[in-house]
């Protein structure tokens, strides 16, 4: 007999966060394919034969309210390893959010790897860490830049629209 979410937290059962993998690997597939819309150019840049010629290449794309900024910082023929800075000019926040990104050409994924701090994010967080980060962190920062992604996309679109007089 199996109970209902609501019975046990009812009886004060504690439930433990459980990752939605099929949800995580959604999001990646996402991301990758708005970076691709965004830049086919960042994303081919793996395919290339002197992968180092692509090291250091920055890649930017802006909004109003966000500020994307990539810059290659490892390429290999299935992957390409990015440090991402988010900017925010319109919220006025003095600190930008630096992550680490990895984009799985073979899978077309992007995943965040690091957030702002040295060691690799981890995908699930004790409830009570030092580093008071949330449980979820890496799915919520995932899913912060596939919205910024989003939102840079969007624009882009409009600009296309625009550029050929239609509404």
């Amino acid at each position: 007999m199996s109970e209902s979410l609501t019975e046990r937290k009812h009886l004060n059962v504690k439930v433990g966060y459980k990752p939605d993998l099929e949800e995580m690997l959604s999001q990646c597939e996402l991301n990758y394919w708005l970076l691709k819309q965004l830049s086919p150019r960042f994303i081919g840049l793996a395919k290339e034969k002197d992968n180092s010629a692509g090291i250091g290449e920055k890649f930017q794309f802006k909004t109003k309210a966000v500020i994307l900024e990539f810059e290659v910082t490892d390429l290999a023929p299935y992957t390409t390893t990015a440090k991402l800075m988010i900017k925010t000019p319109k919220i006025g926040l003095k600190r930008c959010l630096d992550l680490i990104v990895r984009l799985y050409h073979d899978a077309k994924m992007v995943e965040v790897m690091e957030g702002s701090g040295p060691a690799a994010m981890a995908a699930i967080y004790p409830t009570a860490n030092v580093q008071q980060k949330n449980v979820d962190e890496k799915r919520q920062v995932n899913r912060f830049v596939g919205e910024c992604l989003r939102a840079c996309f969007d624009i882009t679109q409009l600009q296309l629209v625009n550029s050929h007089g239609e509404k």
